[in-house]
């Protein structure tokens, strides 16, 4: 069963990858124009970071997570190299994705390492990742709120 779902998953995931390679070369030919086109990538990886959660793919939506950071940060870059160093990492956290999913039974720890570092380094450049609450946080939140 848990095969089953990854393999719909990765078959899922086939056709974001489309779309996602697509709005990329987009903003890369006018990054002016196109950085809006970021969302549409943010989104995407929104969808990857949950679907994997609930496959317990844990490493893959930490991944998707810093993806998702980073085409945030993206949108509203100010200069044509930090688009770009975003669109560079958004090419690194797509491709390694596709890979560890293809890969899902081997050995990949230390490509994701090396990935893990270099975009949290992209989001470090940006002045950080934006705040979160944590599944307490937002539980005590929703707890006040039905009082």
């Amino acid at each position: 069963m848990h095969t089953q779902k990854i393999q719909e998953f990765i078959d899922e995931m086939s056709g974001f990858a489309e779309t996602a390679e697509q709005t990329l070369s987009k903003i890369e030919e006018d990054p002016d124009l196109n950085k809006s086109l970021f969302s549409v990538f943010q989104s995407r990886m929104f969808t990857i970071r949950g679907t994997a959660q609930q496959l317990s793919l844990s490493h893959i939506a930490e991944i998707a997570g810093l993806g998702e950071e980073i085409a945030v940060k993206g949108t509203t870059a100010e200069k044509r190299s930090q688009i770009r160093k975003c669109v560079g990492a958004l090419w690194d956290a797509l491709t390694t994705v596709k890979y560890l999913l293809q890969h899902i039974d081997e050995e990949t720890s230390e490509e994701q390492k090396i990935l893990i570092n270099r975009l949290q380094a992209t989001i470090r450049a940006f002045g950080g990742a934006r705040e979160t609450l944590s599944t307490d946080e937002i539980a005590a939140m929703l707890k006040a709120r039905d009082q």
